[in-house]
């Protein structure tokens, strides 16, 4: 199977040597146990620029042809990318284009944490599932309507299009297509040798909330910053709606209409990112910060922590602390 990886100035040059090593190097360990032997990918760096070497971050890297000279492709994967996605996008049209044709003759597409916008802008996406990196989501949205973004998800695979998480679950993706490609025996076997849980289907535990105040709505901004300066005081959204001087539907709408969240949310997901914020720094114990970010059921802000992370408050603190 012949993969692709595209080569430009503002790819993420971690991600594209990380999954070239992966890809290739699974051969080589997978090829020396005993009795062994498999036909495996043939990777190639294409530089989408004129000529083969691309200066990438401090980095020379060498690619091995160019769009106008690549051959057949299996799968084309998109690296992460640095920068105004829309300029890229406009600047990159050559290649959206070779992305089209690609598609055309059967070539799967994939790409990792934002080259799904490249994989978007081709139009194959519309009207899909498909999964970028969670802190570019919102600017997903509004370029791809169109597409029915799961950002929760480390990797959405449509038959023909295959979009992973964000900047290094690339190592998950690699994982994901060598099981799909090459079987369970070799997936397993290089989830072990890279140390990759397989396990891992969400990127919610990682992701941090943004305030999403990026509208013309004074009164809901105003809120919004009442919401966050008063996270440890239990809030109502009644109460709210008479602090914005409006009545709680409109007060509602404005609001979801403003944000992208219902009040509620909004007042849970600030709320989790402050107890987040405790578990990482603080020794205070889940019963304390549940108190802190004003709730008083244990439980009932468990199930409203895992809902935004996927994982219990005592997992959470697990999982963002070094145990030597």
């Amino acid at each position: 199977m012949r993969v692709v990886i595209p080569v430009f100035k503002s790819c993420v040059s971690a991600s594209v040597v990380g999954m070239m090593d992966m890809l290739k190097l699974t051969e080589i360990f997978y090829n020396h146990l005993p009795h062994k032997k498999q036909k495996w990918f043939t990777v190639e760096l294409v530089s989408i620029d004129k000529g083969k070497t691309v200066h990438n971050n401090g980095f020379e890297i060498t690619c091995d042809a160019t769009l106008a000279n690549c051959g057949k492709a299996d799968l084309v994967i998109v690296p992460a990318i640095v920068g105004d996605l829309p300029a890229l996008i406009k600047e990159h049209h050559t290649f959206i284009e070779w992305l089209k044709a690609r598609h055309k003759k059967g070539t799967v597409l994939c790409s990792t944490c934002n080259g799904a916008f490249f994989l978007a802008a081709t139009g194959y996406l519309d009207g899909k599932e498909a999964t970028t990196s969670w802190f570019a989501s919102n600017d997903f949205r509004a370029m791809f309507p169109k597409v029915k973004l799961m950002d929760e998800k480390i990797i959405v695979d449509n038959g023909k299009t295959i979009t992973g998480g964000a900047t290094l679950s690339f190592q998950n993706l690699c994982i994901y297509l060598i099981e799909k490609y090459y079987g369970k025996e070799i997936g397993n076997y290089a989830a072990k040798m890279f140390l990759v849980e397989k396990g891992k289907h969400s990127q919610l535990t990682y992701s941090i909330f943004s305030a999403q105040k990026s509208h013309n709505d004074e009164e809901i901004l105003e809120t919004q910053g009442f919401i966050e300066n008063n996270a440890t005081e239990k809030l109502v959204v009644s109460k709210l709606a008479e602090h914005s001087a409006m009545a709680e539907r409109t007060f509602i709408r404005r609001f979801k209409n403003a944000t992208g969240n219902t009040p509620s949310e909004y007042i849970q997901r600030v709320k989790v990112e402050l107890a987040k914020k405790l578990l990482e720094n603080d020794k205070t114990s889940v019963k304390e910060i549940c108190y802190e970010t004003g709730y008083e059921d244990q439980s009932y802000f468990r199930n409203i922590f895992k809902k935004y992370t996927g994982l219990t408050p005592v997992d959470y603190k697990k999982q963002f602390t070094f145990q030597l």
